[in-house]
């Protein structure tokens, strides 16, 4: 077992890197402003997006939670920001080979940290998005993110818990950049001509690779791999309850994650997609004609009480799987939290 062979491509199933673009636009002082001459903005043109009226009013309706949400970003830096993942241990791995169980199960483990904490870093993100829009009036937009980061939140507590999955979320990065390089030429055949045919020789390769670990997991009893598709099986509802299982087990106070499944991520999953329920959520009768509901604060008011409540509990899973030692911390921003939305049952933290 080599130690370039455990830690190269590790992270994310192979020694590929996602290729990413930025666009800034900035027009203060003499800073050139990143847009075509002809379409520069004239003298004096301001452009914001929001709408300060209903910033007001929601700096007026969440006072309590702004107060408290000082505090809580500073406790949430501190535990998300300058950490690391540290490689294990490879001196016990060196003489053995690269599938044996021992060293499946220390790559696991370590994939399974690293994607636990990228994935709550995220989710750290998803709710900063959430309170953009939820205070700009944009409830139903909120609702939408709070799906995303409840996904994040339960996916990155359940792949700590059990690292073997790592493996298929590892190679699920392979197996989408396939389907896509496959659509890309169905548009434009000619890129075909552009790209060498080894590069997408070893794109198919990894794919394939990774679509036959979809199958795959460690068996602790008899300790060889066995033919299961546990990944692609496991609903994000199960994975919540496997969630709240193992840490029963382990005896680690925590809140039900599975509880939040339907409000976090059940209902909004049919706002943000072309549902009958969608429609539903938006429209109104008023004087016996169905009308634009413009008005969403209620679902905002939901986003943001339940974002701010599967950030605790992200932030505890944190804390508890890496041994941070905040845990008294964290109950301060527990207990600020039952002050701010008191009419929650209790214990769902």
């Amino acid at each position: 077992m080599s130690k370039s062979r455990f830690i190269a491509g590790l992270l994310l199933g192979g020694t590929g890197a996602a290729l990413a673009a930025r666009f800034a636009m900035r027009s203060r002082g003499s800073e050139k402003v990143s847009v075509a001459q002809d379409h520069a903005p004239a003298e004096g043109f301001f452009v914001t997006f929001g709408d300060p009226v209903q910033q007001h009013k929601f700096a007026q309706d969440y006072m309590g939670f702004l107060l408290e949400w000082r505090e809580l970003q500073e406790f949430t830096k501190e535990v998300m920001l300058n950490r690391m993942i540290h490689p294990p241990d490879l001196e016990p791995l060196r003489d053995l080979a690269d599938d044996d169980p021992i060293v499946l199960a220390a790559e696991d483990r370590y994939k399974g940290d690293i994607y636990s904490l990228m994935l709550a870093r995220i989710a750290v993100d998803d709710f900063s998005e959430l309170l953009t829009l939820a205070s700009n009036g944009w409830g139903n937009g909120a609702m939408k993110i709070l799906r995303g980061m409840y996904e994040r939140v339960v996916t990155s507590a359940y792949v700590a818990l059990f690292p073997e999955v790592s493996r298929e979320l590892a190679g699920s990065m392979w197996i989408q950049e396939w389907k896509v390089w496959r659509r890309t030429v169905a548009l434009r055949p000619e890129i075909e001509d552009v790209v060498s045919q080894g590069t997408i020789e070893a794109l198919r390769r990894r794919a394939s690779e990774a679509q036959d670990r979809h199958r795959e997991s460690f068996c602790k009893k008899c300790g060889q791999l066995v033919q299961v598709h546990a990944w692609t099986k496991v609903d994000l509802e199960t994975m919540g309850k496997k969630v709240d299982e193992k840490l029963s087990q382990l005896n680690l106070p925590h809140g039900r994650l599975a509880d939040y499944y339907l409000r976090c991520y059940l209902q909004p999953t049919a706002i943000a997609h072309a549902t009958g329920a969608s429609v539903s959520e938006r429209f109104e009768a008023v004087d016996g004609q169905w009308a634009y509901k413009v008005d969403s604060s209620r679902e905002g008011r939901r986003a943001v009480m339940l974002g701010h409540a599967i950030l605790l509990l992200l932030l505890r899973r944190q804390i508890q799987h890496f041994n941070y030692g905040l845990d008294g911390r964290l109950e301060q921003r527990v207990q600020a939290f039952w002050r701010i939305w008191g009419h929650l049952r209790q214990g769902e933290i």
